[in-house]
């Protein structure tokens, strides 16, 4: 017998589709929506996982109704697997649903039931308020350094709007004007798609023209609805804060309501660095979300050590109280479970052999890592 064929998956032929390294993706392509797939197929809800999604999830249950929620910050070494609880944050927390089969993100994961009863709940919450929604991003990925412009095409991106704030803008215009979908028809019925003459929003004939066949009022000809574009939605560097929580407001509304939202800012440490001018725009950025949503949106942050860690992390742990640290023994059952895994018809031969030389075989490995345990 060799060593591939008594492990439930053959070693020869399997692949980790994420090369081992999760991405905050929104899973809108068909590679996104298989490696999501594998993940939660794979996910390993024991130890600090489940703890963590535990904490995390009854923490915002306890605080509806509160002024505010506390924000959670997930810390372990690097390739400890903290993102990809952050994503299976994500999608458990809306239950993603696969259009290709029906499938659910809570349907493919092995969840215990503590965690399933935290997640019914959170569902049941839901439906009071406006429904559930989750984003997640880098707040370093973009805006040329605006926090709150990066900040603002997470949110933008979970929605299926355009990432940059005046196109972004122009879009929720659109549609508070129930003149979207006429727009984006009219722009298809000169070949063209909404989203590419978006980039060229403030010069392109075709969105100018279905701009006024829409809506004859906002200009008398392609020129001037041109030029309108670019004075109502100019381009900017950044915004303050009551832009920026209107636009937030204006994004996540739902029928008047905003639903219970999580977002998930992944490698917050790594942004922040030693930059004590970042750190202070994080705590604004978290603060002015809670005072302003208060138990309806929540914070997870990520990142290689814990907040009292570094003196820039410090200044947070006042707003990221809910703390989940990953460490060795996290990873080392998600290696078993996962990749190590043995068929269960092997098991008498592997013990038949182990026995035959257990005296030699505990000899060569005591006192290692790879010494026999119980749960082997």
């Amino acid at each position: 017998m060799k060593n591939q064929e008594i492990y439930q998956r053959d070693p020869n032929k399997t692949t980790l589709l994420n090369n081992g390294v999760t991405a905050m993706t929104d899973a809108h392509s068909d590679e996104e929506r298989r490696t999501l797939r594998f993940e939660l197929e794979n996910f390993v809800c024991e130890g600090e996982y489940r703890k963590g999604l535990v904490r995390i999830l009854e923490t915002f249950i306890e605080n509806i109704g509160q002024p505010e929620q506390p924000a959670a910050w997930i810390s372990g070494f690097f390739g400890s697997g903290k993102s990809h609880l952050a994503k299976m944050i994500q999608y458990l927390w809306v239950d993603y649903k696969f259009e290709e089969d029906g499938a659910t993100a809570r349907g493919l994961t092995r969840l215990t039931d503590d965690v399933k009863d935290a997640l019914k709940e959170l569902s049941t919450i839901g439906k009071r308020y406006g429904g559930l929604h989750s984003a997640s991003g880098k707040l370093g990925s973009g805006a040329s350094g605006s926090i709150r412009l990066a900040f603002l095409g997470i949110v933008f991106r979970s929605l299926d709007l355009p990432e940059s704030y005046p196109q972004a803008k122009f879009c929720l215009w659109l549609k508070r004007n129930n003149i979207y979908n006429q727009v984006c028809a009219e722009v298809g019925s000169e070949d063209k798609t909404f989203r590419q003459e978006l980039n060229d929003m403030y010069v392109s004939p075709v969105l100018a023209r279905a701009l006024l066949n829409a809506d004859p009022s906002f200009a008398t000809d392609e020129a001037q609805a041109k030029e309108a574009l670019r004075e109502q939605f100019p381009k900017s560097k950044d915004i303050n804060d009551d832009e920026f929580v209107q636009a937030v407001s204006e994004a996540l509304s739902n029928g008047g309501k905003i639903p219970c939202t999580v977002v998930i800012l992944d490698e917050v440490q790594q942004f922040i660095g030693d930059d004590n001018r970042r750190s202070f725009d994080v705590q604004l950025l978290v603060e002015a979300c809670s005072k302003k949503f208060g138990d309806r949106l929540l914070f997870v942050g990520t990142g290689q050590t814990a907040l009292s860690g570094t003196p820039n992390l410090a200044r947070l742990q006042g707003r990221f109280t809910v703390n989940v640290e990953l460490s060795d023994s996290d990873v080392e059952t998600v290696t078993r479970r996962v990749v190590l895994a043995k068929k269960a018809n092997c098991s008498g031969k592997i013990e038949n052999i182990l026995a035959a030389n257990a005296g030699e075989v505990d000899r060569h490995l005591r006192e290692t890592k790879i010494a026999s345990r119980t749960e082997d």
